[in-house]
């Protein structure tokens, strides 16, 4: 069994690049997000780099916080990174997690791609306190909406992606089954062929929790945030002015 990360950090960006029209940072809804770049923006769980990027590119001149606690994800990150100068003099990239790394006291919003949907409950919670204790009033995190939850029947193996490099073809198989505790057992199998030959098989498991939106949304502090529905892909969860008495 191949570590998850390790995996990802190999296989994702192949399976993923170049970026075409179907990728998710084709479709950000900047404009109905309302980003406030004149306070440093935050990208949570950035992974190999592609939203920071993304979230830089859109911005010129805000300040980037990449918050990456995995280390073989982080390498890639920071490769990115540095070789964009224009990115480079203005990106801060965070090894902690997001409920335990130092933030500045003002930030003018983040992106919550898919991550909210593998933290444990008193996770969730810090979260969405510490987002309470740093964003300004008016700043939005815009979250991604869930894929389901805990799927009632297992979900059987199929092929996701494909990619070419030189003679290699890279494969991604994905299947599913309902696990305990309210967890998805996710199973991933990367394989390689070459002259449609198999060369390598390399197979992750991971038990995520299976949240749904509702369950998620229910559990954002009342008072602190008011949630937003941009379209069916986000939310904008966006932090509301302290009650004053």
């Amino acid at each position: 069994m191949t570590d998850e990360n390790l995996a990802w950090a190999e296989f994702g960006d192949t399976l993923r690049l170049p970026i075409d029209d179907k990728d998710y940072v084709r479709d950000i809804p900047w404009e109905k997000a309302a980003f406030m770049p004149q306070f440093p923006m935050i990208d949570i769980g950035s992974g190999s780099g592609l939203t920071t990027l993304t979230l830089g590119e859109q911005y010129p001149d805000a300040e980037i916080l990449s918050v990456e606690p995995d280390p073989m994800m982080r390498a890639i990150l920071m490769s990115r990174i540095a070789e964009r100068s224009e990115i480079r003099s203005r990106t801060t990239v965070l090894h902690e997690t997001i409920g335990s790394t130092w933030l500045p006291e003002q930030c003018g919003g983040a992106l919550l791609f898919n991550v909210i949907y593998f933290l444990g409950g008193r996770a969730r919670d810090r979260f969405w306190q510490r987002m309470a204790d740093v964003l300004v009033p008016g700043a939005p995190i815009l979250m991604s909406r869930s894929y389901g939850g805990v799927p009632e029947q297992s979900v059987e193996r199929k092929l996701l992606s494909t990619a070419m490099m030189g003679r290699n073809e890279y494969q991604r198989w994905f299947e599913a089954q309902p696990g305990r505790d309210n967890r998805m057992e996710i199973t991933n199998t990367f394989v390689v062929l070459r002259d449609g030959q198999k060369m390598r098989e390399e197979t992750t498991k991971l038990a995520a929790w299976g949240l749904d939106e509702d369950m998620v949304l229910d559990e954002i502090p009342i008072g602190k945030f008011g949630i937003e529905e941009i379209n069916d892909r986000y939310f904008a969860i966006r932090r509301l002015p302290d009650i004053k008495r």
